[in-house]
C-alpha cells in the first residue's frame, strides 16, 4: 500500500469517494464488525474458504467538515485457501452509498482516471452514479500462488471519504475470488456486515 490518496469520483451527478492512504484517525465512534466465513466447492470443482477477520470501522470528524462529507477508517483480514486452482486474484474493498447524492458539477481537478478494467494498482477508476448510487472502492488485488493453494490481503486503518452526500451514507466491505483450473474459471464474493458512515 501506499501513502498519499486514491480517489474515486463520479461525473457529473455523482457520489465522490476518496480512499485516503494508511493513518491514524481521530475517533468519535469505533464500530466493530463480525467476522465473515464462505466454504464452497465450485462448479468446476475447486474448493473455496473464504474469510474476513478482525474488521472495524472508525467513524471521524469529515475532513471537510461541510454537512456533506463523510470520514471513516477501516481495517480486516482477508484470507483464501483454495487447493487445485491453477491461478485466481483476490480483490477486496468496500461498496459505499449515498441515500441522496448532491455533487452535480464536481471539478475533476487534475486527477488521473482509468477505465474499470485498467490493471494498473496505482490508480482507481472514475465511476458514473446516478443519485441514490454506489461506487465500488477496490483496495488491493493479490495473485493467488498456485503452489500453496492460498492468497491474502490485510489492510490496517484505511481510510474512505465520502463527498457530495446529503444524506446517510453506508458502506460494505466486498471480498471476491477468482480462480481457474483446467475445467474452466468461477467467482466466489464474501460481503460483510453494512454500517453507517453518518
Amino acid at each position: 500500500m501506499h501513502n498519499g490518496f486514491r480517489r474515486l469520483t463520479g461525473i457529473g451527478l455523482g457520489l465522490a469517494a476518496v480512499v485516503l492512504g494508511p493513518g491514524n484517525a481521530h475517533a468519535d465512534t469505533v464500530v466493530p464488525l463480525p467476522d465473515g466465513h464462505q466454504t464452497v466447492t465450485t462448479t468446476i470443482g475447486i474448493p473455496v474458504d473464504l474469510s474476513r477477520t478482525g474488521e472495524r470501522a472508525v467513524i471521524s470528524p469529515s475532513l471537510a467538515p461541510n454537512g456533506m462529507s463523510r470520514t471513516a477508517t477501516v481495517s480486516a483480514t482477508v484470507y483464501a485457501t483454495t487447493p487445485g486452482a491453477t491461478s485466481g486474484t483476490l480483490e477486496t474493498g468496500y461498496l459505499v452509498g449515498c441515500q441522496v447524492d448532491l455533487s452535480g458539477g464536481l471539478s475533476l481537478g487534475g486527477d488521473v482516471y482509468v477505465e474499470p478494467d485498467s490493471i494498473s494498482p496505482e490508480l482507481t477508476p472514475s465511476i458514473n452514479l446516478v443519485p441514490g448510487g454506489v461506487a465500488k472502492v477496490a483496495f488491493d488485488t493479490k495473485k493467488l500462488d498456485p503452489t500453496q493453494g492460498k492468497v491474502g490481503i490485510q489492510y490496517l486503518d484505511r481510510g474512505i471519504q465520502v463527498s457530495g452526500c446529503g444524506g446517510y451514507a453506508q458502506a460494505r466491505a466486498y471480498s471476491t475470488l477468482n480462480v481457474t483450473n483446467d475445467h474452466g474459471t468461477a467467482e466466489v464474493t464474501l460481503y460483510g456486515q453494512p454500517f453507517g458512515i453518518g
